[in-house]
């Protein structure tokens, strides 16, 4: 058995081994991403066309409750179909991440729905978004999904922002704690979150979806990245979806101040979150 596919390895050298083995071509295809579209034609999966598309592996499938108005038993023959190919004919055999939204239910024929998450912050009761995430994510699991794009853990302080109904609200302590009780239950399930938009994503000029916004290094720190910190060092979180906008003027996604500074070397200190140290982004090296 190849070292990478070897469980009881530690992750770094299964990490370690796997990379030495990829070709160019494999390694590119793990940063790419589709729809379940580009391979489905009327809730039926067509593999010829999956085959074509993504010979040298793929990393991950989004929005995939689109597969169509089938029921939940047809999803999840659909997700082992996938998987079988990634697994069995592609060379390494590296499994393809399923992924949907989740934000307030299981988005597909069969889900269950529960409101958004701006009542489920009016409640001031975040077991709720426990209860609520461990129900989402075992159907999402059920039927293959592996990854959830949520909770939006933004801190919407201006309600002209049109996804405000997104967020648990302006408090960053109350929605800290509705994020830590979603991540935790859904990952209990299998389902991997991708909490959002790292970072200050809801503070833009005009309240406009993806505007710029203007945020000093101290409160983007202790007011917008305090809900990802939690989540990150209290629920274990799986990853984070950058902010679609800019700040400051230049784009989020790439500021290494943010990317780097803030979120790999700040937020990833083991006392941070402990003392709230302040570290500047602009003055860290």
């Amino acid at each position: 058995m190849e070292l990478y596919k070897d469980k009881n390895q530690p992750v770094e050298k299964r990490v370690e081994d796997l990379l030495s083995r990829m070709t160019l071509e494999e390694k590119a295809a793990q940063l790419c991403g589709d729809l379940a579209a580009a391979f489905i034609v009327d809730g039926k999966i067509n593999m010829d066309i999956l085959r074509e598309k993504f010979p040298h592996g793929h990393g991950r499938f989004t929005q995939y409750s689109l597969v169509g108005l089938i029921s939940p038993e047809q999803i999840a023959r659909t997700s082992n179909m996938i998987q079988d190919y990634f697994v069995k004919e592609t060379r390494l055999g590296i499994p393809v991440a399923i992924q949907t939204e989740n934000l307030c239910g299981y988005p597909a024929a069969g889900g269950t729905l529960f409101p958004a998450m701006i009542n489920l912050g009016c409640s001031w009761e975040p077991e709720l978004a426990g209860e609520m995430s461990a129900i989402i994510g075992q159907e999402s699991r059920s039927v293959g999904i592996t990854s959830a794009m949520s909770p939006v853990i933004d801190v919407s302080r201006d309600p002209r922002w049109g996804r405000t109904y997104e967020t648990y609200g302006e408090d960053p302590y109350l929605i800290s704690q509705f994020g830590v009780e979603y991540v935790r239950a859904m990952q209990a399930q299998g389902v991997s979150c991708i909490a959002k938009h790292f970072l200050g994503y809801a503070e833009t000029q005009g309240g406009l979806n993806t505007a710029a916004a203007r945020i000093n290094d101290r409160e983007l720190y202790e007011t917008f990245a305090t809900p990802f910190e939690a989540a990150d060092k209290l629920a274990g979180l799986g990853g984070m979806m950058a902010n679609y906008g800019e700040i400051d003027g230049l784009p989020v996604i790439m500021n290494p101040r943010i990317a780097r500074t803030l979120l790999r070397d700040t937020m990833s200190a083991p006392a941070s979150w402990t003392r709230r140290r302040w570290t500047s982004p602009s003055a860290a090296s």
